[in-house]
């Protein structure tokens, strides 16, 4: 999963951008790279591998503008190369994009009638070319950006940089997220809150569909069919040291090691020890025991703690679960039942909100499909019993395991 940040800033932006992209280095990536204006140029430095090679090519190759984007990347389109790196640009703007352009050949072979072409094998330099046809039509950077969001197809993140505009981003969302950070004299934009964690605390997160303006003064949020929407703006109570590495060498051996301080924590919201007894504390829109099935989606370690759960609700509650790789939900365009919830584990640096999943459910029915939880422990459908922690009662009887010669 690729990570984005942007700053415009009062003073040099680069060495802030890397640290902030130190911060989304828990998605994964295999190349990064930023972008500023240099005397209202373009300028950028990209890095095969991990940040310190971008780190010590900006040591030998510094930039000095005060405005620019940065990006981490996780390679589907060509090889993770220091060509194929973000940002994207052209003479006239630069591109960092998270996700996916479903129709980038239909973009780039109407862009190749106009002499546009590609040098690289990304998705994301088919936004690039779109937008620089555009500004060469005569378009100011908001409409440029206005109309080529209007032709992408697919899950995205992006944001925008453009020659000469020293106090200008442009941000865009459609299934991914990104969230706007709020300064004093600064603005910033990030994939989530802990990139952001150093600079602000307040943010207001994009919502699909939206694009923003960013100037150091503000932000104007436009919706869909780019009409000026208000969203709220936000205290965020994630902290930097939430995503430092602290004593370990790589985020996966501090997930591990940080394992019974996470799950105690969990556990110390449903259980009771002085009354030794598990309880939910939120209401629940609906009684499980009205469920026909349920539908997880999720990615990552969320998906295997859905599968867990999948165990629990099935072999408990009897109630049959489908399970997902919330990527791939849109593709698969499974049936779902009227009586049926549609679950899905959301980014936990924001709060829950419908994702493109829940969108798909609510248009093929579900019961429920505006429902989002984290995936905590789930709950049973028989109310005799508050928890799969509680032994079931003698009238729920798991299924008997089949012998391993049967």
């Amino acid at each position: 999963m690729c990570g984005i940040v942007g700053i415009v800033g009062i003073e040099p932006v680069a060495g802030r951008l890397v640290d902030a992209l130190k911060r989304l280095e828990y998605r994964g990536y295999d190349s990064a790279g930023v972008a500023t204006l240099e005397h209202g140029a373009i300028s950028r430095r990209r890095a095969e591998g991990k940040l310190g090679n971008l780190a010590q090519k900006l040591a030998f190759e510094p930039l000095d503008g005060r405005i620019g984007i940065g990006h981490t990347r996780w390679a589907t389109h060509g090889a993770p190369t220091e060509l194929n790196a973000h940002p994207h640009a052209t003479e006239r703007v630069a591109v960092v994009h998270n996700g996916i352009i479903e129709n980038f050949r239909e973009m780039l072979a109407d862009l190749a009638k106009d002499g546009y072409l590609p040098k690289t094998q990304t998705d994301t330099e088919s936004v690039a070319l779109w937008v620089s046809r555009e500004l060469a039509n005569g378009a100011d950077p908001e409409l440029a950006v206005a109309r080529t969001l209007k032709k992408l197809k697919g899950a995205f993140a992006l944001a925008f940089l453009f020659k000469g505009e020293e106090s200008l981003l442009i941000a865009a969302r459609h299934g991914a997220p990104l969230a706007i950070g709020y300064g004093t004299t600064e603005m910033y934009l990030g994939s989530d809150a802990m990139a952001l964690a150093p600079f602000t605390s307040r943010l207001t997160y994009l919502e699909d569909g939206d694009w923003a303006v960013i100037t150091p003064t503000g932000v104007t949020i436009r919706d869909g069919p780019d009409a000026i929407v208000q969203r709220e703006q936000q205290i965020s109570q994630t902290s930097a040291l939430m995503v430092d590495k602290g004593n370990h060498r790589h985020f996966m051996a501090k997930e591990i090691y940080e394992q019974p301080e996470t799950i105690s924590h969990t556990l110390s919201h449903y259980v009771d020890m002085g009354a030794e007894r598990v309880a939910i504390r939120e209401t629940l829109p609906f009684d499980f025991s009205d469920l026909t099935r349920l539908t997880i989606s999720a990615c990552g370690t969320a998906y295997f703690a859905g599968a867990v759960a999948k165990y629990w609700f099935e072999r408990y509650a009897r109630l049959p679960v489908d399970i997902d790789v919330a990527s791939e939900f849109r593709y698969r365009e499974p049936p779902l039942e009227k009586a049926g919830c549609r679950c899905s584990s959301p980014s936990p640096v924001k709060p829950p909100t419908p994702r493109r999943p829940c969108a798909i459910a609510r248009g093929r029915g579900s019961m429920w499909p505006r429902w989002s939880i984290r995936l905590n422990p789930p709950l049973p459908a028989n109310p005799a019993w508050s928890s799969p922690f509680c032994a079931a009662p003698k009238s729920v009887s798991p299924r008997p395991r089949r012998s391993r010669h049967s």
